[in-house]
Parts: C-alpha cells; sequence; structure tokens
C-alpha cells in the first residue's frame, strides 16, 4: 500500500510539473516545431533528465531497490524531445540511478533497464509524435518497458531469490500507475497541439471567408494596385497584427497594415518574393540582407511569402508578415499558404471566365462572318429573278433580307428575345421559301407570352441545318419549329422529314472536331455548350427525319 501511495503522489507531482513546462515559450516551441537546434536539444535533455534524476529521489525504497516514476521522464523526454533527447536523458538517468546507490542491490539492473528504455523511446518517438500521443498506445509502451525493467532486475540482479522478492513488491503498482502517469503527464503536452490545430483550423476558415468578401475584385481578373490594395486591406482587417504585402514578378503592388516602405514603387523585389517566384513554393523568412526593402521589418517579424499561380505560371506573390514574438509560425504558414491557393484557384477561374466570353464571342462573330456571304449570295439571285415578273415578291423578300442581316450583324447584346429571335428566323425562311417555292413547307407554333431571352443566332442555323441538309433531300420537305414552356425553362424543338445526320458526324460534334469554319450545329453546339453545359442540346435522329431540342432556362 507504502508502493501505490508513493508513486501516485510522484506522478501528480510530475503533472503538476507538466503543467508549468507546458506554458513555457520555449517548451511550446519545441513542441511545434519540426526542426530543432542544438540549444533545443539541449535544454530539453536538462529538462527532463532533470525529472528523472528527480524520480530517483522521491522513489520508495523497497529490498535495496526503489520504486519510481523515472520510466516518465525518460521515455516522456523522448517522446517529446526524439531520439537524441530520449538516448541522452536515459544514459544520464541511468549513471544517476547507479551512482546514487553504487552498492545497491538492484542500481545496475535499473541502471540498464533505464537505457534500455530510453532506446525503446528514441525508436517509437515519430510513431507516438505522428499518432500525437494517442493514449492507448502510451499506456501499452510504457507497460511493456516496464516489463522489460522487471525482467532486467530478476536476471542481472543477484541473489535471484531477492529479485523475485523486489519484483513483487513493485511490479503490480509500477505496472498500472507508470502507464497511468505517463498519459497523464503527456496529455498535459497534447494539448498545445491539439491548441495549434484549433487555430490552423480558425485560419483555414479565415482564408474562406477573406477570399469570399474578395470575390468581386477576383473576378474581375485584374491583379493590380487597387485591387491588390483592397484585397490586403481586407485580409488587415481580419487580423490586425498581420501585414501584407502583393508583388508581381517585378515589383511591390500595395502595402497593407503598419508597414513602411519608402522605395516601394521604385526598389527591386524582397528577396523572399524572389524566391517564391523561382521556387513557386511558400517561403519562410526571419531576416534579409542590408539593402532588401524587408531588411529592417524583418528584424522585428517574420515572413512567409506564397505564389499566385495562374496557368502554371507565377504571376505574382503575397507576403504575410507577423510578429516575430509567435511560440510557432505553423498556423500563420498553413494561413499563407490556404490563402495563396484560394487566390490563385479565383483567379484561375476568372481568367477561365473571361477565356470562355471571349472565346464565345470569338464564335459569334465567326458565325456572323459565315453566315453573311453564304445566305447573301443566293439571296440576291432570288430576287434579282423576281425584279421583273414579281416586283412586289421581290420588294417583300428585299424587307425580308434587310430583317435578317439587321438581326445578324447586330453586336450589342448578346442575348435578345425569342421572338426576335424568331423573327430572325422567319425572315431566313421568307427568303429560302422563294427560292424552292412548293419544295418546302413551314411549319412554326410558337405560344404567346413566352418570357426567355436567348443567344442571338441560335436557331437560325439549326433551321438552315434542318432545311439545306434534312428537308430539302426529300422531293417534299417539312420543316418545323415549335417552343413550350416548361415553367422553369423554354423548350425549343427544330424538326425536318430528310433522311437523318450520319452517326460519323454525331460523333465529331460530341468530340468537338468539327472544324468551326463550318456553319451550322458546330458553332451552335459550342455556345450552348458555353452556356448552358452539354444538357441543353439534345438530338434525335433516324432515317424518317431529325429532331433537334435546346432548353433554355428561365431569366432570373
Amino acid at each position: 500500500m507504502v508502493v501505490f501511495k508513493s508513486l501516485l503522489s510522484n506522478i501528480g507531482l510530475l503533472v503538476i510539473i507538466a503543467q508549468i513546462l507546458a506554458r513555457l515559450k520555449s517548451v511550446k516551441g519545441f513542441i511545434l516545431r519540426d526542426k530543432h537546434t542544438v540549444k533545443d536539444n539541449v535544454f530539453m535533455v536538462l529538462i527532463f533528465s532533470m525529472l528523472s534524476i528527480l524520480s530517483n529521489y522521491i522513489g520508495y525504497g523497497s529490498h535495496g531497490a526503489i520504486a519510481n516514476t523515472r520510466v516518465i521522464g525518460v521515455m516522456a523526454g523522448g517522446f517529446i524531445g526524439g531520439p537524441i533527447v530520449a538516448l541522452l536523458v536515459a544514459i544520464i538517468a541511468g549513471i544517476h540511478r547507479y551512482t546514487m546507490d553504487i552498492n545497491g542491490f538492484a542500481s545496475f539492473a535499473c541502471a540498464i533497464s533505464t537505457i534500455i528504455e530510453g532506446v525503446l523511446a528514441a525508436k517509437l518517438s515519430k510513431r507516438i509524435k505522428a499518432s500525437k500521443y494517442e493514449e492507448s498506445h502510451l499506456f501499452i509502451i510504457t507497460f511493456v518497458a516496464e516489463l522489460i525493467q522487471m525482467l532486467v532486475i530478476l536476471i542481472v540482479a543477484k541473489p535471484f531469490s531477492v529479485s523475485v522478492t523486489v519484483v513483487k513488491s513493485v511490479v503490480v503498482p509500477m505496472l498500472i500507475f507508470n502507464p497511468l502517469g505517463m498519459v497523464l503527464f503527456l496529455s498535459v503536452f497534447k494539448n498545445i497541439i491539439i491548441e495549434q490545430e484549433h487555430e490552423i483550423g480558425k485560419n483555414i476558415r479565415l482564408a474562406f471567408d477573406i477570399t469570399e468578401r474578395c470575390l468581386p475584385f477576383l473576378k474581375s481578373d485584374l491583379f493590380n494596385e487597387e485591387n491588390c490594395r483592397i484585397i490586403g486591406d481586407t485580409i488587415q482587417e481580419f487580423s490586425n497584427e498581420l501585414a501584407i504585402i502583393f508583388t508581381d514578378t517585378e515589383k511591390i503592388l500595395s502595402v497593407s497594415g503598419k508597414l513602411y516602405i519608402p522605395c516601394k514603387d521604385s526598389c527591386r523585389l524582397p528577396e523572399v518574393a524572389e524566391r517564391v517566384l523561382i521556387e513557386k513554393q511558400i517561403i519562410f523568412a526571419e531576416d534579409a540582407k542590408d539593402g532588401d526593402v524587408l531588411h529592417k521589418i524583418l528584424k522585428n517579424m517574420a515572413a512567409f511569402g506564397a505564389p499566385l499561380i495562374k496557368n502554371n505560371e507565377t504571376f505574382g506573390t503575397i507576403i504575410i508578415l507577423t510578429p516575430e514574438y509567435k511560440i510557432s509560425y505553423e498556423p500563420i504558414k498553413q494561413f499563407a499558404d490556404g490563402l495563396s491557393k484560394l487566390l490563385s484557384t479565383q483567379y484561375q477561374l476568372s481568367n477561365i471566365d473571361k477565356q470562355r466570353e471571349l472565346l464565345q464571342k470569338a464564335e459569334y462573330h465567326a458565325l456572323q462572318s459565315q453566315i453573311n456571304p453564304h445566305f447573301l449570295f443566293n439571296a440576291i439571285n432570288t430576287i434579282s429573278s423576281l425584279c421583273r415578273e414579281q416586283p412586289e415578291k421581290a420588294r417583300e423578300l428585299l424587307i425580308a433580307l434587310a430583317t435578317y442581316f439587321r438581326n445578324s450583324l447586330q453586336t450589342g447584346d448578346e442575348f435578345i428575345s425569342i421572338y426576335d429571335e424568331i423573327e430572325n428566323v422567319e425572315a431566313y425562311l421568307q427568303i429560302v421559301k422563294a427560292r424552292f417555292e412548293d419544295r418546302l413547307d413551314i411549319n412554326i407554333t410558337i405560344p404567346d407570352n413566352l418570357e426567355y431571352t436567348l443567344p442571338s443566332l441560335i436557331l437560325q442555323p439549326i433551321v438552315e441545318n434542318a432545311v439545306i441538309h434534312g428537308a430539302l433531300k426529300r422531293k417534299q420537305g417539312i420543316v418545323s419549329i415549335s417552343a413550350k414552356d416548361l415553367g422553369n425553362s423554354v423548350m425549343i424543338s427544330v424538326s425536318d422529314n430528310g433522311f437523318g445526320i450520319p452517326e460519323e458526324i454525331l460523333e465529331r460534334l460530341e468530340k468537338n472536331t468539327i472544324e468551326s469554319t463550318n456553319v451550322g450545329l458546330s458553332n451552335v453546339y459550342k455556345r450552348l455548350l458555353y452556356i448552358y453545359g452539354r444538357d441543353c442540346f439534345k438530338i434525335h435522329t433516324s432515317s424518317l427525319g431529325t429532331t433537334i431540342s435546346i432548353c433554355i432556362p428561365k431569366d432570373d
């Protein structure tokens, strides 16, 4: 019972010490950083060696042995400090255990077992840290370490009968309380990691909030001084202690926060920005060379430079500066990395939207330039043939031709009402029907009050395709145009009684391999694909004819 009480009081003392250590900036920084200096390692060796030595003195003596919590100091030092700390602490604690009672019955055995515990901690330190000090792992490993110590005492300490007596007196309390003590001791330090993870998570959410606030400026696809200043000021609003610098590939664009850069418009890029542009990854800097624009600033601050990438090219950098007193820079690093990637993604998306818009306009103007000469020649020939014999008919066709070209040549708003588009189609069909006379029947069924707009020059190419490549392949061609209000969208269908569209044409259309210089379905399909997606365009074709349907969503 005395052994139990002794171990419990020792564990309680160690947990109190752990609470004190966890508040020290140097200890917190060591736990949170991946890389450590020689000074850091020496500091941790001293702390955990003192804990282990303290355990030797406050342990309970039993038959020439000491029931103590030395294993906690040795192995915890390894789990927190790494292999080097584990081995050095084990050697120091083992030597002390031996020298404090050189002639003691179990002194040599305990010294050996202490070093074995250090080797075990060194081997498993990375795994334990990766598991974030999982309680079950700590308990089992410490339990195994104590079992090893009992075995070493039985093997090394002589006489054997006394070894058995000693082991019997301490084995149960040491196998129970020391593993529990290890879990309690390291749980204090585990909270430091949990707090940092919460801070990292908070900063990642902050990066999303900042990006959302900045979307109007990011959508403009303009990476200039004004937009960068607005974005930088927005970031600074969310975290007053940070300062933000944006650069392009040649100069500093904006500075937000309490920074004074006298030569912002003329000085060369900071070295951290130059490295980011070359290496295309996040760069950390705590100092800068004399002459660098950040030389004086980095005496009191640390900087994270992150790339802004579009189309796999770094077009600029964002540098986030934070006060140097931070225990760990990992949350700021994650924030800078996440924010730069979110900004890069939004700039990329904005660029894609811009390119999509330009491509859409290019397709539109290409369609205009192709339709005009294609149709004009045949229309003029038809009108010319009617001028003498049917002047009134020729006059009507001239009006229809004027209407058609007025609509097809407009360069203003590319979206027009469904009735304006039908007017254009009717003008086209009036000229075509005059040319082919009784060979072509046209049926148009469009309900009133359809409050829809659609891209201009969408229906005419479909109708032309139905006439030329469908209906006129028969002796008596039929083309039907109809629209149906579906509530949130309108379904417009163009049908012909031709022989259908060849399968290879459909495949090339689906794969987008039809040359864009061909008038007809290719341009229409591409434009609708860009604007509404694949589901808005359907083709049903057979040897009895073809129906092309387009689904246009209702205006918001």
